[in-house]
Parts: structure tokens; sequence; C-alpha cells
């Protein structure tokens, strides 16, 4: 008898240590399921927007107004209450940064200590436009490609762009865009570039004046008048560099799909 109930107490302590080790807990309807991320005590945190992919190790974070990046390496990632890598990220995504070392005043900003990032999607017809504005944005640097020689910059103008993104979304997407080619990222409007100097100005006959962007390039996205509120996005998109140096997409209908946001140009223009 004794060594019945040895046998016994060995084989329920077993199966203890065998659940103590599983990497889940059983739900109410006895499937396994991840365990959810921790919360880390007297650590801050900031919800912020994922713009881009992080592909080059770096995710690029807006907030209300400003931009900032956070380096991958030794980050622990969260998304659907388990940990994944990095390849998961997709632009669009909120962003929960688990701090404990402050922010650093560079540009973009800089988290100190990060300790983790939570990642969530949302349900929203017009989720991630700030991936669908780089994706117009690219299609317009790669076409009449002519126009881009000798720029050092870019200016993104996405201040009429439909979607009402908020200001530090607009600089993130000109900053990822400028930092894939390489040249200086600006937001500035053709006007704020002309008071700050950047437009070099010819006087016509008439007395009026042509101006041109003789280092750089103007990108803009603009509404059309058929925006609708719903799935749909309505836009016309261009870079200038002068007025006989120009490219525009007009009449754009862009929608979202399964497989991300996908757009048709009703029209093209040269000038």
């Amino acid at each position: 008898m004794k060594r019945l109930l040895a046998l016994m107490m060995v084989v329920a302590v077993t199966a203890a240590l065998l659940a103590c080790t599983k990497g889940g807990r059983d739900n109410e309807d006895g499937n396994d399921t991840p365990n959810p991320e921790p919360q880390y005590a007297g650590a801050d945190t900031m919800t912020l927007r994922v713009v881009g992919d992080g592909e080059n190790g770096t995710l690029i974070l807006a907030g209300e107004t400003e931009v900032y990046a956070l380096p991958l390496e030794g980050v622990t990632l969260y998304l659907d209450g388990g940990s994944v890598s990095a390849s998961k990220i997709e632009s669009g995504m909120s962003a929960e940064v688990w701090y404990t070392g402050g922010v650093q005043e560079t540009y973009p900003a800089k988290f100190s200590q990060v300790v983790a990032v939570s990642l969530s999607r949302e349900e929203n017809a017009q989720y991630d436009l700030c991936g669908l504005y780089l994706q117009v944005l690219e299609d317009l640097w790669n076409t009449d490609d002519g126009l881009n020689g000798g720029a050092e910059v870019v200016s993104v103008d996405l201040s009429k762009a439909p979607g009402g993104l908020t200001a530090g979304e607009k600089a993130a997407v000109a900053y990822v865009f400028a930092q894939k080619h390489g040249v200086q990222g600006l937001t500035m409007t053709f006007d704020e570039l002309r008071e700050e100097g950047y437009l070099t100005g010819e006087k016509l006959e008439g007395g009026s004046t042509a101006y041109s962007f003789t280092n750089g390039l103007l990108f803009t996205i603009t509404p059309e008048e058929t925006q609708d509120n719903g799935a749909s996005v309505c836009f016309s998109a261009g870079k200038w560099r002068s007025p006989l140096g120009a490219y525009y997409f007009t009449k754009c209908t862009a929608s979202r799909g399964d497989n991300g946001w996908e757009y048709t140009v009703g029209a093209e223009a040269i000038s």
C-alpha cells in the first residue's frame, strides 16, 4: 500500500510540473492561449502610430506632433498577447512603448531604456493612411525620374491630404520618405518654401515671378472634389520642381482590401 501511495504521489507531482511548463494557459473552452504581455512596474508608456515597417531595424513612430525613432535591437515586441519578431510589424499599427529612461530631445526623438513595445491593429476602413501616402509618393518618385536628378531636399506637403493625419504623422511620412532616398525631408508648402528662401525666383515680362526648386522637389497630396468619407479615399498627387518640370496623378481613388491599400490613377499630367 505504501508503495502504491508513493507511486501516486510521483505521478501527481510530475503532472503538476508538466502543467507549469506549458507555454500558455487554458481558456474557458479548454484551448491553449498565449500568456498576456507583462505589465512593467514603474515604466512610463506612450501610445504612438507606426509609420513604415521598420525594415532597416529602426521603428519610426508618430504622435500628435512629434516623430520618434526606436531601434529594434534587443527590444521585446508583443502582438495579440504573445511575443513576436520584427517581421510582424506593419505600418499603421498602434504601438504602446514601455520605457524607463525618459525621452531624448533629438530629431526624431528617442526613448531611453525601452523595456517593450506592444503592437495592435485597428478595425478601420482608413487604417494606415500613412502607408497609402508613402506608396503614392514612391510611385511619383519613380515616375519621370529625370526630375529627381540632383535633388538634395524633398518637401512633402500633406497639409490638405484626406484623412486628417496628425502633424506627427505628416512629419513621419516626410521623414521616412526622405530617409529612403537619402535626402533632407521637409513638410513645407509652396508658400512656406518661397518665404524661407528654398525657391529661386525669376522675373518675367509683365512683372510676375516664376519660381523653381533648383535643389529639391515638392510633393503634394490634395483631396479631389469627389472625396468620399467612407472606405474610399479620393485625391490628386504631384511632384514639382519648376513651372516646366512637374508630374501629376489626378482623380485617384484608393480603397483598402485584405492585402492593404490599392489605388487607381484617373489621369496623369506633365508640365
